[in-house]
C-alpha cells in the first residue's frame, strides 16, 4: 500500500506544486487577540491605506511574485531572479483564513499564526492585489488547496496511532426516545421511568392500530400522538432530523375522555413528562461516538449525524436500574420560543457490560475535556470589555451604506468622554478624507487603537473581588459594578432604539391569514406584472417589502388603492392562475431534486469504480451481457453452463459498469443449478429486520472499518457513506450467521461487493458466497477449513512445483505465513482492485477452486525471484510486498493460466488425504513425555498465576496510595493558592497605607513635620531610658 499512497501524495501535490502569481504585496498588520472576524475588513482598509499613501508601516507597497509549493508559500520581490532571496514565508498549514474586500475585489488578504501550537501567540493579516479581479479566486483557492494538502500530510503519521482510540470511542446502540425533565440532576430511576413510558405509549399505538385500522391508523394517530409521530415520520430526512434533534415540541395532548377527568394526583418535579418514544416501525439502530469535545448520534441508515451535543450542554448521564442495558443522559436543549429546556435521551446497548463501557469512556472523556479546556488560556471578555463594544460597532454596521454607517459611528463616538471626542476628531480631520467611506475607515482606525489601549488597563467584571474587604476596594468594586450597570442600560437602550427605528408597520393589524394575504397581493400586482410571472405563494417566498403583518387594506391603498372591488369571478380566476403556478414550481423542483439525485448517484458510482481494469471489456461481449442481462427469464430458465464458463473465462473481460448485475445473475443461475439441503440454507430474515437489531460483534467491526480499503475514495473517509454501508452489512450477516459471526477478512469481501451493487443487492450476493460456495466454512471459530485448504495448497506446491516446496520448506515457511490473508480476503487485502474483480468473476462460475489456482499461478510465476531469496526473512517479505505489485501484463498472464487449469480432482484427494491424518494422530497414544511435559507447564503456569496475584494485589496497593498522595497534593495547592490571595491582599492593603501616609506628609508643612520627627525622637529616647532602668537590679 506504501507505493500507492506516495503514488497518490505525488498526484496530489503535482496540481498545486510550482504555481506563481503576479501580485502586489501591500504590506501586513498584527492583530489583537480579540479581534473578531467584523473588525478585519477595516483592518484591511487601514493596512491598504498605509500602502497607498506610502506611510510608515511594517510593509510597503511592492510589486511579487507569490511561490506555491507543496508545504510553503514563499513571497518573492518581482524583479528578483533568485527565488531564495525571499520577503517571507510561511507554513501553508498555518492560514486560518482568508478575506476578500467587497468594496474592491482585486484586493485580498489572509490571516496566519506566528505560533500555531501556542493560542498565546498574535496573528498576523497579510493584504495582496491582484491586477485582475477575477485572478483572487484562482489564488485564494491554490492557497487552500496547497493549505489541505499540507495538512493531511501533517496528520498522517498520528492517524494509526490513533486509530485504535477513535474505533473504540464508537458504539452501537438502540434509539429509544427522548423526554423533557425539568432539572439538569434527574434520580436513579429516571431511566427505567422513560423505558415504563415508552412501553405505554407503544402498547396504546398497538391498541389504536387495531382499533382503527391499518388504513386510517396514522390520521388517528396524528391526533392522539402528535409528538410521536413528529417525532418519527420522517426519520430519513437529515434536515429534519437536525431540526427535531436540536429543538422540542410542545407537550402531550390529553385524550377528550381523559381530560375532563381532572387527575388530582401531583407528579414529581423530576418525573418525565413530554415523553416522545422512538417508532419501532423504524430503524433506531444509531453508532453513539464519543468524541473530544462532543457526542454525536450518527445513523447508519440515512448515513447522516441525527445529533449533535456538547460536553457542556450535557448535565449528567445514568444508567437504568431495572434495565441495566439502558442509559441515556440529559443536556440542555434551547427553544426558540421558550427558556432552555432539560431533555433526556434514552439508549438502549446489546448488553451491561457493554453499557458499562459506554459510562466509563463517557466519564473518562468528559475529565479529559475539561482537562483540556482549563489547560487552554481563552481569551476573556465581558460586557464592558472597550474591544467587545468595538465588535458590536463593526458588527452593526457591516454591510451599510457610507452614510448610514456614519450616522452609527457618530452615534458611538457621542457615548465617548470629551477629550476622547476631541482627539479623535481632530486626527481624522488632520488626514482630510475624501468621502464619507475614508472618513469612516480613518475613524475605525483611531478608535480601535483607543480600544486597544484601553483595554491592557480594563479590569472584567468580577475580577475585582479579592479586595473586597478594604473600604476602597470596597469603593472600586462599586464603580465597577456601576460601570457595569451603566453599559448595560446604555446597550439595551440603543438596542430599543434600533427597534423602534428599524419598524416599518408598528401599528399596522396583523393579517388574519396567509390565504387572504396572497389574494390581495395578487389583486394588487395583477395589472403591474406579465402573465408568466410567478407569484410569491408561501412566507418563505415573501420580500421584506411584502411584510405580512400589513393589513388588507394598508396592502391596497399601497399598490392599487385606486382599482374598484373586483368581482368574484376574477377572484376565482385569479386563484386559479396561482395555483396553476403554484403547482409547475412543485413540479419543477421535484424534477430539479431528481436530477440532482441522479447526479449525485452517478458521481457516487463513478467513485465506487474509480479502480484499473485487467482486461477491457470488447464491444461484441458487452453486447452478449446486454442481451442476456435483459432476458426476462434469467431467473427461472437454467443457462448452458459452457457458454456462461466461455462468457466469463474465454471472454476478454466483464463490463465494468455491469458487473455488479453480472455476478447476481451467474449467483441466481448457479442456485437454479445447485439446490441447498434445507439444512444448510441461511434463515429466511430480511435485511431490513436485522438493521434493526443490536449485534454483539461491534466492536470488531467498528475496528476494521478504517482497515478495509483506506485508500479508497468510498471507504476513506471516517463514519462516510462507505464505511456505514459496510457497517450495515458485516451487522446484518453477523447477525443472520451465529455461528460465524463476524472475522477479519469479511469486510474486504463485503467491501467489493458493495463497489459493485446496492447494499440489498450485495448482503444477498455475500449469502451467496458464504453459503451456497462455502466459503463461510473458512470463517468458522475452529477455522479448521482454513487448515485443510493451507495442507492443499502445500501439497499442490509438492506436486506442482517441488523445487519451489522444497525451499520454502528448508526455510520453514509455511502457507499460513503468506498465503491465509489470500484466502481469508479472497485477495482484496493485498491486491489491486482491478484484479481482485476479475478473480470474483471466475469465483462466481468456477467456485472456490479458482482461490487455489491464483494462489499457484502466482508462486509459479515468481519462482525464480524467490528461490533467489536465502534467509527466512527475505522470502516472507518478497511473498508479502513483491508479489502484490503486479503488473497489468503479469495480472492477465495469471487469469489466462488460472482459467486453463483444472485441479478440482487433486483437491478432494488432499482433503480426504489431510482427514485422514488428522484420525491417525487422534488415534496414536500420546507418548509419556509430553505428560510429564504438561505437568511441569501446568505446575509453571499456576506459579505465574499465583505470582500475577501478588503482583495487581500490589498494584491495587500503590494506585492506593497515589491516590492519597494526589489528595494531599491538591490539598497544598489549594493551600497554597489562599496564602497567595491572603499575601496580594496585604500588600494591596500595604500599598493603599503607604499611599496614605505619603499623602499626610506632603499635606503638612516642613516645620511641622520636623516637631513631629523630634517628637518621635524624644519618646524613643525616653523608652529606651525607661527600659534600661527596668532592666537594672535593684540597689541595698
Amino acid at each position: 500500500l506504501r507505493p500507492l499512497l506516495l503514488e497518490q501524495q505525488h498526484s496530489l501535490f503535482s496540481n498545486v506544486a510550482d504555481k506563481r502569481f503576479a501580485l502586489c504585496y501591500m504590506g501586513w498588520s498584527s492583530l489583537d487577540r480579540r479581534t473578531t472576524l467584523p473588525m478585519l475588513p477595516w483592518l484591511v482598509a487601514e493596512i491598504r491605506r498605509k500602502s497607498e499613501k506610502n506611510e510608515s508601516g511594517p510593509g510597503q507597497a511592492r510589486e511579487v511574485q507569490l511561490y506555491l509549493s507543496p508545504t510553503m508559500i514563499r513571497c518573492v520581490p518581482a524583479n528578483s531572479s533568485n527565488p531564495s532571496v525571499f520577503i517571507f514565508e510561511h507554513k501553508a498549514q498555518f492560514i486560518s483564513r482568508f478575506i476578500h474586500n467587497s468594496h474592491d475585489l482585486s484586493y485580498f488578504a489572509y490571516l496566519i499564526r506566528s505560533q500555531p501550537d501556542n493560542p498565546e501567540s498574535e496573528m498576523a493579516c497579510h493584504v495582496f492585489k491582484a491586477c485582475d479581479p477575477n485572478q483572487v479566486p484562482e489564488v485564494i483557492s491554490s492557497i487552500r488547496q496547497v493549505s489541505n494538502a499540507a495538512l493531511k500530510e501533517e496528520s498522517k503519521p498520528r492517524q494509526d496511532s490513533d486509530e485504535s482510540f477513535y474505533n473504540s470511542q464508537k458504539f452501537e446502540v438502540l434509539y429509544c426516545g427522548k423526554v423533557t425533565v425539568n432539572h439538569k440532576k434527574a434520580p436513579s430511576t429516571l431511566i427505567d421511568d422513560c423505558i415504563d413510558k415508552f412501553r405505554q405509549h407503544e402498547i396504546e399505538r398497538k391498541r389504536l392500530r387495531l382499533l382503527n385500522g391499518h388504513s386510517s391508523s396514522t390520521g388517528s394517530l396524528l391526533g392522539v400522538f402528535p409528538e410521536c409521530i413528529l417525532e418519527d415520520s420522517d426519520f430519513g430526512e437529515q434536515q429534519e432530523i437536525r431540526t427535531r434533534c436540536n429543538s422540542l415540541a410542545g407537550g402531550l395532548q390529553k385524550r377528550p375522555r381523559e381530560a375532563g377527568k381532572g387527575s388530582t394526583r401531583r407528579r414529581h418535579a423530576s418525573e418525565p413528562n413530554n415523553v416522545q418514544p422512538s417508532d419501532a416501525d423504524k430503524n433506531r439502530t444509531m453508532l453513539f461516538q464519543v468524541g473530544r469535545f462532543e457526542v454525536n448520534l450518527i445513523s447508519p441508515d440515512t448515513k447522516s449525524v441525527v445529533l449533535e451535543k456538547n460536553f457542556k450542554d450535557i448535565s449528567s448521564c445514568s444508567q437504568g436500574v431495572k434495565q441495566t442495558d439502558h442509559f441515556g443522559f440529559i443536556c440542555r436543549d434551547v427553544v426558540e420560543s421558550g427558556p432552555a429546556q432539560y431533555v433526556c435521551y434514552v439508549f438502549q446497548c446489546a448488553s451491561e457490560s457493554l453499557v458499562d463501557e459506554v459510562m466509563l469512556t463517557l466519564k473518562q472523556a468528559f475529565t479529559t475535556a475539561a482537562a483540556l479546556q482549563s489547560s487552554k488560556n481563552q481569551i476573556k471578555l465581558c460586557e464592558a470589555c472597550p474591544m467587545h463594544d468595538l465588535h458590536k460597532l463593526c458588527e452593526r454596521i457591516e454591510g451599510l451604506y457610507p452614510p448610514r454607517a456614519k450616522l452609527a459611528i457618530q452615534k458611538y463616538l457621542s457615548e465617548l468622554s470629551d477629550n476622547e471626542q476631541v482627539n479623535i476628531f481632530e486626527r481624522v480631520q488632520k488626514m482630510k478624507p475624501a468621502s464619507d467611506h475614508e472618513e469612516n475607515e480613518l475613524v475605525i482606525l483611531h478608535l480601535r487603537q483607543l480600544c486597544e489601549t484601553k483595554q491592557k488597563s480594563h479590569v472584567h467584571i468580577g475580577e475585582n473581588a479579592s479586595g473586597s474587604t478594604m473600604t476602597s476596594d470596597n469603593s472600586g468594586a462599586g464603580r465597577n459594578k456601576l460601570d457595569a450597570l451603566k453599559n448595560k442600560a446604555r446597550s439595551s437602550l440603543t438596542s430599543s432604539l434600533e427597534n423602534i427605528f428599524s419598524r416599518v408597520c408598528v401599528c399596522c393589524p396583523s393579517m388574519s391569514s396567509w390565504f387572504l394575504y396572497i389574494l390581495v397581493c395578487i389583486c394588487c400586482f395583477s395589472d403591474h406584472m406579465d402573465g408568466w410571472e410567478l407569484l410569491p405563494l408561501s412566507p418563505r417566498a415573501l420580500n421584506r417589502d411584502q411584510n405580512p403583518q400589513v393589513s388588507p387594506l394598508s396592502s391596497e391603498q399601497r399598490f392599487g388603492g385606486e382599482k374598484g372591488r373586483r368581482s368574484p369571478a376574477d377572484y376565482r380566476a385569479l386563484w386559479k392562475k396561482a395555483i396553476h403556478q403554484q403547482i409547475l414550481l412543485i413540479r419543477m423542483e421535484k424534477e430539479n431534486q431528481r436530477l440532482e439525485a441522479s447526479r449525485d448517484e452517478l458521481h457516487i458510482r463513478k467513485m465506487k469504480l474509480d479502480y484499473q481494469e485487467v482486461c477491457q471489456c470488447s464491444k461484441e461481449v458487452q453486447a452478449l451481457w446486454d442481451r442476456k442481462l435483459s432476458s426476462p427469464c434469467r431467473t427461472k430458465v437454467q443457462w448452458d453452463k459452457e457458454e456462461i464458463h466461455s462468457a466469463v473465462c474465454q471472454g476478454i473481460s466483464v463490463p465494468k459498469s455491469r458487473r455488479g448485475e453480472v455476478w447476481l445473475l451467474l449467483s441466481q443461475q448457479y442456485r437454479l443449478r445447485h439446490r441447498l439441503p434445507q439444512r444448510q440454507q441461511p434463515p429466511e430474515t430480511s435485511y431490513q429486520d436485522l438493521l434493526k437489531q443490536l449485534t454483539t460483534q461491534q466492536h470488531a467491526i467498528l475496528v476494521d472499518l478504517g482497515r478495509t480499503f483506506p485508500t479508497h475514495q468510498y471507504f476513506s473517509t471516517q463514519l462516510g457513506a462507505g464505511q456505514l454501508s459496510l457497517y450495515n452489512l458485516l451487522k446484518a450477516y453477523s447477525l443472520l450467521d451465529t455461528e460465524v459471526g463476524y472475522c477479519q477478512g469479511i469486510s474486504f469481501v463485503a467491501g467489493l461487493l458493495l463497489l459493485h451493487m446496492s447494499e440489498e443487492q450485495a448482503f444477498d450476493t455475500l449469502k451467496f458466497l458464504m453459503y451456497d460456495l462455502g466459503i463461510r466454512r473458512q470463517y468458522r471459530p475452529d477455522m479448521i477449513s482454513l487448515q485443510i485448504q493451507m495442507y492443499q495448497l502445500s501439497r499442490l506446491l509438492h506436486d506442482y512445483h517441488r523445487n519451489l516446496y522444497t525451499h520454502l520448506e528448508e526455510h520453514e515457511i509455511c502457507p499460513s505465513l503468506y498465503a491465509a490473508p489470500w484466502f481469508l480476503t479472497l485477495f482484496a487485502s493485498q491486491f489491486q482492485l482491478g484484479f481482485v474483480a476479475r478473480i470474483f468473476d471466475l469465483l462466481f462460475v468456477q467456485g472456490t477452486e479458482v482461490i487455489f489456482k491464483v494462489a499457484l499461478c502466482l508462486l509459479s510465476s515468481h519462482e525464480g525471484e524467490i528461490l533467489e531469496c536465502d534467509g527466512f526473512e527475505s522470502i516472507v517479505d518478497y511473498l508479502k510486498s513483491t508479489i502484490p505489485t503486479l503488473t497489468h501484463s503479469q495480472m492477465e498472464e495469471i487469469i489466462t493460466k488460472a482459467t486453463e487449469m483444472d485441479i478440482s480432482k487433486q483437491l478432494h484427494a488432499y482433503e480426504v488425504e489431510y482427514h485422514v491424518l488428522q484420525d491417525e494422530l487422534s488415534d496414536a497414544p500420546p507418548p509419556s513425555e509430553d505428560s510429564d511435559r504438561l505437568d511441569k507447564l501446568e505446575k509453571a503456569n499456576s506459579q505465574l498465576k499465583k505470582q500475577n496475584m501478588d503482583l495487581l494485589e500490589k498494584l491495587q496497593a500503590a494506585r492506593l496510595k497515589i491516590q492519597t498522595l494526589e489528595g494531599s497534593v491538591e490539598s497544598l495547592l489549594s493551600r497554597e493558592s489562599k496564602m497567595k490571595h491572603l499575601i496580594r491582599s496585604l500588600e494591596q492593603e500595604k500599598a493603599s497605607y503607604q499611599k496614605t501616609i505619603e499623602r499626610m506628609r506632603s499635606s503638612l508643612p516642613s516645620d511641622a513635620m520636623a516637631e513631629v520627627e523630634m517628637t518621635q525622637l524624644k519618646s524613643s529616647t525616653n523608652g529606651k531610658a525607661k527600659e534600661t532602668a527596668c532592666k537594672k537590679p535593684p540597689s541595698y
